[in-house]
C-alpha cells in the first residue's frame, strides 16, 4: 500500500508540475517551497530541530512547545513549517533567534530531498495530526529522529487509515516516539498500525499556555484604577451572553446583603448588550458605573459595568474570582480557562459542549467548578467568600512539569537533562 502511495505522489507531483513552477517562476515563495526551493538554512550544518504544524490552532500549540525547547536550550535553531497562509503568518510571530520560517515541501521524493538538502535538520516533530508518509520516511533512512507532538487521532480518522494499516505500520516505525493526548488517541494510533511502545500520552499542549497574571506592580495600578474602595472583593462576570446577566445581577444582589465588601465587574461578550444592562442594574436598583467613563472617583458602585474590548484578562488578574458565560445559557460555553491563566479560580455553568476538554482539566486540577444554575452559583459564590470552598491556583513554577516541557525533553533528548546544549547532543 505504502509503495502505491508513493507511485500516487510521484504522479500528481509531476501532473501538477506545470501549474506550480511557474508559480514558483513568478516569485510565490509558498509553491516554491511546496516544491523544496527557495529555503534558508539555520546555519552552515544545517537547523537543529525542524518543527512542522499544519494550520494557526495547531501553530499556537507549537508557540507552547518552542516556550518550553528554547527554555531548555535558547539558542537551539529552529525551521518552523506550516500548510496554510494563516498558519504562515502565525508562525511569523514566532520567529525570533536562530528561526525560520517556511512551507513544508509536497509529500514527494524530489521536493522532499531539495528541502532535506538545505535545511539538514537534526531532529523533526511534527505537531497533532500531520502525518506525511513520504517525508516520515525519508527521514527515517537518513536516521533522523522524528515525533509526534500532541497527536490526536478522530475516530473518523482512524477508521479511514485502518484500511491502509499495513502501509502505515511501516511509517510509524520511523518514529522515535509519538507523544498524544489521551489513552483513546494511543488506542486509535495502536489500531491504525503504531508500535504499542512507542506512545506515551502526555495530555494536551494547550493547557500549557504560559500564565497571563500581571506584575504585582501592575496589579496595585490596575486596582487603583477601579473605583472601590480598597477593601473590596471582585467577583468578575467575564463573556456573559444574553439571558445570563439577568442572573449574574440578581446573584450578586443575594451575595451583596450577605458580603458588604463584594463588588461585580461585569464583562459582557458583546458590547451591544451595555444598554439592557444599564437597564437591568436600573431595575434593580444597583448603583453601577461605566468601565470607559471619564473621571471615575472612588465612588464605590456595586458594579462596574465594561464597555470596553481588550481588558477582560487584565481585569481577571485583579479579581478574587471568576464567572465565564456562555455556560448557563445553550451557547457551549466562551474560553473558561482564561481566568485560570490569570491565576483566580473559576465557575461555569453547564453548557460547555465546545470546551469540554477544558473543564476536564480545570474540575481535574481543581482550578474551579461547574455549576448548574444561577441558585448553584450563589451558593459556590458564598462558600468561597466564606472560606469553607477552595480551590488550586496556576503558578509559573507548574512549567517543570507541564505536558510542553516533558514533550520538549523527549523531543530533545536526554543529555539535554545533564545542562547539555542539543548542540551537544547531537555530537
Amino acid at each position: 500500500m505504502l509503495t502505491l502511495y508513493k507511485i500516487f505522489t510521484m504522479i500528481l507531483y509531476y501532473i501538477s508540475l506545470p501549474v506550480i513552477f511557474p508559480a514558483y517562476l513568478a516569485g510565490s515563495l509558498k509553491w516554491g517551497h511546496r516544491l523544496g526551493y527557495g529555503y534558508k538554512p539555520c546555519d552552515r550544518q544545517g537547523c537543529q530541530l525542524w518543527l512542522h504544524a499544519s494550520s494557526m490552532g495547531e501553530v499556537k500549540v507549537m508557540g507552547i512547545l518552542i516556550g518550553q525547547l528554547r527554555k531548555i536550550d535558547p539558542n537551539l535553531s529552529l525551521y518552523i513549517t506550516v500548510m496554510t497562509d494563516t498558519g504562515y503568518q502565525s508562525a511569523l510571530d514566532l520567529v525570533s533567534k536562530n528561526t525560520a520560517v517556511g512551507y513544508i515541501p509536497l509529500d514527494s521524493r524530489p521536493a522532499i530531498n531539495r528541502f532535506l538538502k538545505t535545511v539538514n535538520p537534526a531532529r523533526a516533530a511534527f505537531i497533532e495530526t500531520e502525518i506525511w508518509p513520504n517525508i516520515i520516511t525519508a527521514l527515517g533512512h537518513r536516521r533522523i529522529p522524528v515525533f509526534l507532538a500532541n497527536g490526536r487521532l478522530s475516530e473518523k480518522a482512524a477508521g479511514r487509515y485502518r484500511l491502509v494499516r499495513s502501509g502505515l505500520g511501516r511509517v510509524f516505525e520511523q518514529y522515535t516516539a509519538m507523544m498524544v493526548q489521551s489513552e483513546e488517541d494511543r488506542e486509535r494510533f495502536i489500531s491504525v498500525g503504531a508500535r504499542l511502545d512507542g506512545i506515551d500520552v502526555l495530555g494536551n499542549l494547550k493547557f500549557d499556555a504560559p500564565m497571563t497574571r500581571l506584575s504585582d506592580e501592575r496589579i496595585r495600578e490596575l486596582k487603583n484604577s477601579l473605583p472601590f474602595g480598597v477593601k473590596a472583593k471582585l467577583f468578575i462576570a467575564g463573556s456573559t451572553r444574553g439571558g445570563e446577566n439577568e442572573i449574574i445581577i440578581n446573584v450578586f444582589k443575594k451575595l451583596a446583603g450577605e458580603f458588604p465588601d463584594v463588588r461585580l465587574i461585569l464583562v459582557p461578550r458583546h458590547l451591544e448588550r451595555v444598554g439592557s444592562i444599564r437597564l437591568l442594574c436600573d431595575t434593580a436598583q444597583v448603583k453601577y458605573r461605566l468601565f470607559s467613563q471619564e473621571g471615575i472617583t472612588k465612588d464605590d458602585p456595586m458594579i462596574l459595568v465594561v464597555d470596553s474590548m481588550g481588558v477582560l484578562n487584565d481585569l481577571y488578574s485583579v479579581s478574587d474570582i471568576a464567572f465565564v458565560g456562555g455556560t448557563l445559557v445553550d451557547i457551549g460555553g466562551q474560553n473558561i480557562l482564561e481566568p485560570v491563566w490569570a491565576g483566580i479560580p473559576v465557575l461555569y455553568g453547564p453548557s460547555i459542549f465546545n470546551v469540554r476538554d477544558s473543564s476536564a482539566y480545570i474540575t481535574g486540577g481543581r482550578f474551579g467548578k461547574m455549576v448548574t444554575d444561577g441558585d448553584d452559583l450563589y451558593r459556590h459564590l458564598v462558600g468561597y467568600f466564606r472560606g469553607e470552598l477552595t480551590f488550586r491556583t496556576k503558578n509559573r513554577n507548574e512549567d517543570e512539569n507541564s505536558r510542553a516541557f516533558q514533550t520538549a525533553r523527549k523531543i530533545l533528548g536526554p543529555a539535554v537533562a545533564d545542562g547539555k546544549t542539543v548542540a551537544d547532543n547531537n555530537q
